[in-house]
């Protein structure tokens, strides 16, 4: 007689990238151990999915735990949007070491996060950093981001060390992330705006030009080709980036591409009535932009979705050029795309969890132990009822950031159940998780 499972997710309609078949999943000692038709699995536990998907545990690989949030609570609201893995980005700044902080994030995040990690590394001084990268790879770290924008707040890497960068993590396998816009570009039109003594709420998306973004990504790209190093692109914004990307992808270059909910779901006209609290970079742009993105997503331009969520301490009030960039997100990303995606038609319940999922595990090397359900993969699972109504609002967050650019946003559609490697985190909307859960997950980036 086949040994008991330890739980099972039972009659639920199991989405793969290419299909959705009605059956059971069943997980003992942490992993996916069996699969099997509707009603059939038994366990020690049973979980009714009925009416439900069943979507392999989602990873989001963009989030920033340094701001209103840090490594505990950021892993907490992720979980609540249906994340079982988060990727962070630990940025080393100005005068810091790169390796001191991996080493820093993977002992407090091991000691209080909810569910499942890994960490992109992030470069500042780019020039000095870079060369802590052979040390930092040894560490599980194979992915690292570096700025082509924000020149005045001395973040922006130029070509010279981005070249220096890629050169070094293509020759150790890894993988370059991107912030790409043309940076000096940008300073300049700000100067010149703030000559003018302009309204920046009003015009805002001056600042982060659609042309400044698509520029910087074909160098970007070109850059990484030129050294042999994979580059990953995040929050894309732009219809003409949308261009530039369709024309990288003809060429069959080594790079990956994510968009945001904020970038799919909004435009400026409507959301700068929220001033700083709309203020996130790259610029949320029009409905041209918003229907291009899209586009892109459904003729496979876009690899991934990514939250960017970097919650900001900032108040309707403040001043909104020297407000600062980034808003939250983590726990909204499923539901908005949900919502704008399946909702509309735009996308199905598969593209999600090729682009939640799948894809990223691909692309991070961590894959197959996370993105798929299959058997031998961490028993992540995610249940969504697609019968849900709610609307969202900062009330309901988790995260401690007291505002969301989605508030009165209404949905269709909500997470009802999250488990990570076999453990109930959310269950039927309560919290069940607990500290020191999540595991850290070494990458081997750009293996899609």
């Amino acid at each position: 007689m086949a040994e008991k499972l330890d739980l099972v997710i039972q009659n639920g309609m199991l989405v793969y990238p290419e299909k959705i078949i009605l059956g059971d999943v069943g997980i003992k000692g942490g992993k996916i151990a069996a699969l099997g038709k509707a009603g059939k699995l038994k366990g020690s536990r049973v979980i009714g999915a009925e009416g439900s998907y069943v979507f392999p545990g989602l990873i989001d690989p963009h989030t920033h735990p340094v701001y209103l949030d840090n490594l505990e609570g950021l892993a907490h609201s992720a979980a609540w949007g249906g994340m079982t893995t988060v990727i962070h980005y630990a940025y080393a700044k100005p005068g810091q070491s790169q390796l001191k902080i991996i080493q820093e994030w993977k002992k407090e995040a091991g000691e209080s996060s909810c569910i499942d990690f890994a960490l992109h590394g992030g470069f500042f001084e780019t020039l000095k950093q870079a060369d802590e990268l052979p040390d930092c790879f040894r560490e599980g770290v194979s992915s690292y981001k570096m700025f082509m924008a924000y020149a005045k707040l001395g973040w922006m890497t130029d070509d010279y060390a981005l070249v220096k960068a890629m050169d070094i993590i293509g020759r150790l396998g890894g993988m370059a992330s991107v912030h790409a816009e043309n940076g000096l570009a940008i300073d300049y039109i700000q100067d010149k705006l703030l000559a003018e003594k302009a309204d920046f709420a009003a015009r805002f998306p001056e600042t982060s030009p659609d042309l400044a973004e698509a520029e910087a990504v074909f160098r970007a790209v070109y850059l990484g080709r030129l050294m042999k190093c994979p580059v990953y692109i995040p929050h894309v914004s732009s219809a003409e980036t949308v261009d530039v990307i369709r024309f990288l992808r003809s060429k069959g270059v080594r790079a990956f591409f994510e968009t945001c909910p904020q970038y799919l779901a909004l435009t400026w006209d409507e959301l700068k009535k929220q001033g700083p609290m709309g203020k996130v970079g790259p610029s949320i742009k029009t409905q041209k932009d918003q229907d291009a993105l899209w586009a892109g997503v459904r003729g496979g331009l876009f690899d991934t979705f990514g939250s960017d969520h970097a919650p900001k301490d900032k108040k309707p009030t403040d001043d909104f050029f020297k407000a600062p960039y980034g808003g939250p997100g983590v726990e909204t990303m499923l539901s908005v795309i949900w919502q704008e995606g399946v909702g509309r038609g735009r996308i199905g319940p598969c593209d999600i969890v090729r682009m939640f999922a799948e894809n990223t595990a691909r692309i991070m090397g961590i894959f197959p132990r996370k993105g798929r359900i299959q058997t031998g993969a961490d028993g992540d699972i995610v249940i969504f009822d697609p019968g849900q109504k709610w609307t969202i609002s900062a009330a309901n967050q988790h995260s401690h950031c007291p505002y969301t650019l989605f508030e009165g946003k209404e949905i269709l559609g909500r997470v009802t159940t999250v488990i990570c490697r076999g453990k109930p985190v959310i269950e039927e909307r309560e919290f069940t998780g607990s500290k020191k859960h999540g595991k850290f997950l070494p990458t081997k980036a750009a293996r899609k």
